[in-house]
């Protein structure tokens, strides 16, 4: 029955996709069903006819139409067999064009976590990366099953006109040939399932030794060797495997073959004894002799069309299953806020699969258009915060709001209007330039001087004046895709954060492929272009921190510091630790200068240590009080002067405008004059 199922699904996801072509796919496979008999029939009656026509002389007029009847006969087999060619690959085009986009909208309504969870991994995994070809397979194996079977009763049917022998013969053989065939494949089919894991360890190594940053970081440490020896083990695992249940495939297989074979030597045998007794005519001879190697072969085929349908409608069932996984929960159905503030209250969370509480009764409050840094340990909930305020996850207990409204009932649209995130481990799209910064809003697509804006702010102009411009393809998909450096597509991550334009840009360790400079006036960057948005920073060097009006230090799941640099640099407590100890990193490098001299790139030197010395890589007090206020920029408020980030004038806003620009009087989503959103 569960095969029935998933043929039956098969079937209805085709005819729902293409519908016409489900049609014409099955009428030009069920009609060459009919030709077979009825070619043995014509034969039959064709030598029949020479035989009569050679003793009297007469019925030349049934010999020449019964002549054209086969010639025609075989003449629409053949264009049929080419119209179930055209129709299939038809059929697979259309089931790509039309599932992809349906698979891509599942995806996409599930849970996060679920991408998580080792048995979705295995689901996705054992659909492969076609899912539409197994659908497709299933259906055309169905159609073409029942062909066969058909073409085999006709045919069974007229070999019975001869002896009862011969007919009863196929049914008797075709039985055991066709269960022998269903246990190879089920033996198969427990082979994949039994390989899923270990080949997807194999896959993984597959694409390390395709990453060249991974095989530089292996070729340095020399682990290579490592590896190697991975691959083998688990390569020897699937062939370990294989080699077990091939050899019962085979005896199953082989068994098969064996009846087939048997078959047709039974029917020599008793076609010749019926002939030598008279009991059938020289026509029937001629037409049974001549058709044996069709109907054998139509019999091994029909076991294997049925087996490989088989298969396939197993295959199907992994679909099934990943139709199945649970949706999100949520609505998604609020287009619009009364403000823009973001409030986690009394929070507490625990990945799915795991014991340890990451986040313990989390309460704090975001005000629209303010700056704050999350600080603290490897480990202590930073990036969770993200992924819960981005809705990734649900959590265990408390609520995470956006303007009042929880997160996971936010639009998409509106979503992207209040969020826009720069992870660490963001993804290099194997795309054109255009296509990658795009990302970040789709209608800007063909806003050139937008995408080129994005790029500069995020220091990628350089790409734009190499290669093909906007137009140049990244990574090594195409033959003049160009290869880029990590930093590099950290910076085409970045501007895609600028293109969203969203009321908060949450920034989770975004340069950390950055050198300290560059990352200094990315930073810089950051707080300039989002000076009337939101921002949320996420890094580990602090320095960065030191831009934003508050700062938040989470210490094993918990919030336990709350305010400004300045305000907890003067409190013992965890972040005044943290930052000293960066600090002497940077102070104690043995690259130093004499105290008081300031370097050649212009950075101002830092109050001597110990010894008299400095370091170089002391940010200047001017670039960071800039930074943290660029309404000080200048000496009147509103105007707008050259900073220092490649003479790009930087916005003059006070305080309270910037607190105008998103506070919590007005609504995302809502119409306002003068707002971004």
């Amino acid at each position: 029955m569960k095969i029935i199922r998933n043929c039956a699904l098969a079937l209805g996801l085709t005819v729902r996709y293409a519908p016409w072509n489900a049609f014409l796919y099955i009428l030009v496979c069920l009609i060459p069903g009919l030709f077979g008999g009825l070619r043995v029939v014509l034969v039959q009656r064709l030598v029949d006819g020479g035989v009569h026509f050679g003793a009297t002389g007469q019925g030349v007029e049934r010999l020449m139409a019964t002549g054209s009847a086969l010639v025609a006969t075989l003449l629409v087999w053949f264009v049929m067999e080419r119209l179930q060619g055209y129709e299939d690959k038809v059929l697979e085009i259309r089931l790509i064009g039309k599932m992809g986009p349906d698979i891509m909208e599942k995806l996409d309504g599930l849970e996060y976590a679920a991408f998580e969870s080792q048995e979705v991994q295995g689901i996705l995994q054992r659909i492969g990366g076609e899912p539409w070809e197994n659908v497709k397979s299933c259906f055309g194996g169905s159609v073409r099953t029942v062909q066969t079977l058909l073409s085999i009763f006709i045919m069974l049917g007229v070999y019975a006109s001869v002896s009862p022998w011969i007919g009863a013969g196929i049914f008797l053989l075709a039985v055991p040939m066709l269960a022998l065939n269903f246990q190879a494949t089920r033996r198969l089919h427990a082979l994949i399932r039994d390989t899923t894991a270990s080949e997807r360890r194999l896959e993984d190594l597959k694409r390390l030794m395709q990453n060249p940053d991974a095989m530089y970081e292996m070729k340095v440490f020399g682990s290579q060797e490592l590896m190697a020896e991975k691959w083998r083990r688990f390569a020897g695992g699937v062939e370990a495997e294989t080699r077990k249940a091939g050899g019962r495939v085979l005896a199953l297989e082989g068994g098969s073959r064996f009846l087939n074979i048997t078959y047709f030597i039974f029917i020599i045998i008793t076609l010749s004894h019926l002939f030598l007794q008279g009991r059938v005519t020289v026509g029937q001879f001629a037409a049974v002799a001549g058709s044996l190697h069709s109907i054998t072969g139509q019999m091994l085929n029909a076991a294997w069309t049925v087996s490989d349908t088989f298969r396939s409608a197993l295959d199907v069932a992994y679909y099934r299953e990943f139709l199945r996984l649970p949706q999100r929960r949520d609505r998604r159905d609020v287009d619009a806020l009364a403000h823009g503030d973001i409030a986690f209250e009394n929070v507490s969370f625990t990945y799915p699969g795991t014991d340890r509480q990451v986040l313990k009764n989390v309460t704090f409050r975001i005000k629209a258009g303010e700056r704050v840094a999350f600080a603290g340990e490897n480990g202590a909930g930073k990036s969770t915060l993200v992924k819960l305020l981005c809705g990734l996850y649900e959590p265990d207990a408390g609520r995470v709001l956006m303007g009042g409204v929880d997160v996971r009932d936010l639009s998409e649209p509106l979503r992207r209007k209040c969020l826009s995130v720069v992870f660490q481990d963001f993804q290099e799209y194997e795309l054109t330039l255009r296509e990658n910064v795009a990302l970040g809003d789709i209608p800007a697509l063909s806003q050139d001087g937008r995408i080129k804006e994005a790029l500069e702010q995020a220091g990628g102009a350089q790409l734009i004046r190499e290669g093909k411009g906007l137009e140049q393809s990244l990574g090594h998909l195409e033959a003049e895709g160009r290869g880029l450096s990590r930093g590099q597509w950290q910076r085409v991550a970045i501007a895609r954060a600028f293109l969203a334009d969203a009321a908060f840009c949450v920034l989770d360790e975004p340069t950390a492929a950055l050198d300290p400079i560059a990352e200094s006036r990315m930073y810089e960057n950051f707080v300039r272009i989002f000076h009337k948005n939101g921002t949320i920073i996420i890094s580990h060097r602090l320095a960065s921190a030191r831009l934003a009006d508050r700062i938040l230090v989470l210490d094993g799941g918990r919030i336990v510091q709350d305010g400004s640099h300045e305000q907890l640099m003067g409190t013992e407590g965890l972040y005044r630790t943290m930052y000293l100890a960066q600090s002497s990193w940077y102070a104690e490098s043995p690259e130093q200068l004499p105290a008081g001299e300031a370097d050649e790139s212009g950075m101002e030197p830092c109050p001597a240590r110990a010894g008299g010395t400095v370091t170089r890589t002391c940010p200047p007090k001017a670039r960071e009080s800039q930074a943290r206020h660029p309404e000080k920029a200048g000496e009147r408020p509103g105007l707008e002067e050259a900073g220092e980030n490649g003479g790009q004038s930087w916005p003059r806003d006070t305080a309270g405008k910037r607190a105008e620009a998103g506070g919590a009087g007005e609504g995302i989503g809502q119409e306002r004059t003068g707002g971004r959103l």
